[in-house]
């Protein structure tokens, strides 16, 4: 199951006795971890019904809070981070066998799949897992079976635009189309988008806008004028029309603040190898749609990537990309500083 399937069914109502959250979002994971604790204690009951494990108690300890009835309220929720019971123990030998992956799960662990079978109906258990968990293990299977196991996995960018547009209703606000279609510029350019950043971001345009309900282009590009991702959008606007100059102040503007040369140039890197792979697709006949299924971003994105990279020749964007690891070479020897940007810059729009 999936964080939308998840807030869905809760919304609805339909609350497992039993969740284990996992993956790499970890904000995801804490809205889910809050959205639970809300549904299912009123404020009032929060301090002695909500019991929270920073570190994984035993089995018995948790079998003894499961089964103990609430003594101030309706409800006992137990919330477990960092529970390393659903990982992966490392083989001790290499020639360990697939069907002895899963390991034999102790007595503790067993009573705890027992009990799991037959939750009581006053306590409810999350279990937060970490990155990953081992899907063999018999506890794993236990949860799958009588609750719920959810992936909070990173947002794809092309699921970034529901999401943004859910959290700015929540406060009674909107993105016009120009200023959505500008976040997704930038969030195209980040390796992993990071929904904390994007939180953060678009709370402080509620509060920028103050009692306007739409937030415009004009408003996001006063907030988020000194991210490294939106110089380096505008930057390759202003290639694309090899205005070298602008491109050159964009620069100078962010090494300026003290953002250091490794990210611009991974930033740049990135962009660039995509700028190459776009203009091979297209020049092997293949659509607009075709190179943003690729890149598992918007239409109109994947047709930005195509323009863009019609200023260049595909020899122009293979030398870049070379250029770019040789550059990447020499900063972390010493041998160069911020101003190998600047010469790829001007190389680039020869």
């Amino acid at each position: 199951m999936n964080y939308s399937t998840a807030m869905e069914q809760i919304n609805r109502g339909q609350i497992a006795s039993i969740y284990l959250l996992y993956g790499e979002e970890s904000y995801l994971i804490r809205e889910l971890e809050h959205k639970l604790t809300v549904e299912l204690l009123p404020p009032d009951e929060r301090e002695t019904g909500l019991a929270v494990f920073e570190n994984e108690p035993s089995s018995e300890e948790l079998v003894r809070l499961i089964e103990s009835v609430p003594f101030f309220g309706s409800k006992n929720v137990i919330l477990v981070r960092n529970a390393a019971m659903f990982r992966s123990r490392k083989a001790s030998v290499q020639a360990e066998s697939a069907d002895a992956a899963e390991e034999t799960a102790d007595a503790g662990s067993e009573r705890l799949i027992t009990l799991f079978a037959n939750m009581p109906d006053y306590t409810n258990v999350v279990f937060i897992g970490g990155d990953k968990i081992d899907k063999r293990k018999k506890i794993v299977k236990a949860i799958e079976k009588y609750g719920s196991v959810i992936e909070l996995a990173p947002l794809k960018v092309k699921d970034v635009k529901p999401w943004v547009m859910a959290k700015l209703a929540e406060k009674n606000k909107k993105l016009t189309a120009d200023a959505m279609e500008h976040l997704l510029n930038i969030v195209s350019i980040m390796p992993q988008v990071s929904l904390g950043f994007l939180a953060g971001e678009l709370e402080k345009a509620c509060l920028y806008t103050k009692t306007k309900t739409s937030i415009t282009r004009d408003d996001l590009m006063a907030i988020l004028s000194i991210v490294p991702e939106v110089s380096v959008f505008v930057m390759l606007e202003a290639l694309s029309q090899k205005q070298v100059s602008r491109a050159l102040q964009l620069l100078g503007e962010q090494l300026s603040t003290g953002e250091l040369p490794f990210r611009l140039l991974a930033l740049l890197a990135r962009q660039v190898r995509h700028l190459w792979q776009a203009k091979l697709m297209a020049g092997q006949g293949f659509s607009q749609q075709d190179v943003a299924n690729e890149f598992k971003v918007p239409l109109f994105i994947g047709e930005k990537l195509i323009r863009q990279s019609r200023a260049f020749s595909a020899e122009q964007l293979k030398a870049g990309i070379l250029r770019l690891a040789a550059a990447d070479r020499d900063l972390k020897t010493g041998k160069a500083d911020g101003h190998v940007l600047e010469q790829f810059i001007i190389e680039l729009c020869l």
